[in-house]
């Protein structure tokens, strides 16, 4: 796994030296084996050790090709990409891991940070969706050992959109002016 990882380090160098993709695409390559030889001698077993570093090379292999790749191929494989990096963990949230329901929340935010870095619609989607199932899924969770803990939540969300709204009404002409900024920035982006 050491040899692996040096000689994608290698290539990585060559790559940034001679400005060549095929180097960058065979660096990473060579580190998403080297890795999952290291996650196997470490007898570490999860799916998201394994499916994380692929999921992110699928993205990274769309940024680097981008050009070779044809254009209607761009966003399909970024669904691909994030849904590989945030449906790992999915299958052990189902028997009710915590830490899998937490490390599903990180990788989401992981997700929507890159979309916003790269300025791609395609990842805030993906991200926020399996955000907002993850958080429903904590609450439905922590139910079973604090029955209120739903109870709590609504009045919240509830509390919430009373004071969103009020604001919103308080400043209206400024909310509406940041409204269409954002909406003019996010037809910019891909």
């Amino acid at each position: 796994a050491m040899a692996l990882m040096l000689a994608s380090a290698i290539y990585f160098q060559q790559a940034m030296v001679t400005r060549r993709r095929r180097f960058a695409a065979a660096a990473i390559t060579i580190l998403n084996v080297g890795l999952m030889l290291l996650w196997k001698s470490m007898h570490l077993n999860h799916a998201e050790f394994y499916l994380v570093p692929l999921g992110l090379s699928i993205l990274g292999f769309v940024e680097l090709l981008g050009k070779s790749l044809p254009r209607q191929a761009h966003d399909p494989m970024r669904y691909v990409g994030a849904l590989t990096i945030l449906v790992s963990p999915v299958f052990d949230i189902l028997d009710g891991s915590w830490g899998h329901i937490f490390s599903l929340l990180l990788l989401s935010v992981v997700v929507i940070m890159m979309a916003i870095g790269l300025r791609l619609k395609s990842l805030i989607y993906t991200g926020s969706a399996f955000l907002l199932t993850d958080l429903i899924v904590m609450v439905i969770r922590s139910r079973e050992a604090y029955p209120f803990v739903p109870w709590l939540c609504g009045i919240a969300v509830g509390v919430g959109v009373i004071g969103l709204a009020a604001f919103c009404e308080n400043h209206r002409e400024k909310v509406l002016a940041r409204i269409r900024l954002l909406s003019a920035e996010l037809a910019t982006w891909r």
